[in-house]
């Protein structure tokens, strides 16, 4: 199975992005270069397991949500196809699929699905 480091690094930009980070400030938190952070979010750089749970953790999120389409067994909080479009959208966004979400969830629950 080969990785696809690049969508890798295209969510953690995505996650930094939401946390208002510039990648000089995580490379300062998880004691890393701007260089790197950039390597590894453009893809042309794996990164280590250490700095990948130092992403990961100081990004708030799983490493599950970082190599969701690498895994074959994930425990993500979110399944494959979910996960994808939430990548996609803003804060507002987000916060109106997840009420819509909790809304259908309720229902199915409500007729017995």
């Amino acid at each position: 199975m080969s990785i696809d480091y690049s969508r890798i690094g295209i969510r953690i930009k995505r996650y930094r992005l939401d946390k208002h980070l510039k990648q000089e400030q995580l490379g300062e938190l998880i004691h890393s270069s701007t260089a790197t952070i950039t390597a590894i979010e453009r893809g042309v750089k794996a990164p280590s397991v250490d700095t990948l749970i130092s992403i990961a953790n100081t990004l708030e999120v799983s490493a599950d949500d970082i190599l969701i389409d690498v895994l074959t067994h994930s425990h993500s909080t979110a399944g494959n196809e979910i996960q994808e479009i939430l990548l996609d959208c803003n804060d507002k966004e987000k916060e109106i699929i997840v009420r819509a979400l909790t809304f259908l969830k309720a229902m199915l629950s409500e007729v017995g699905v």
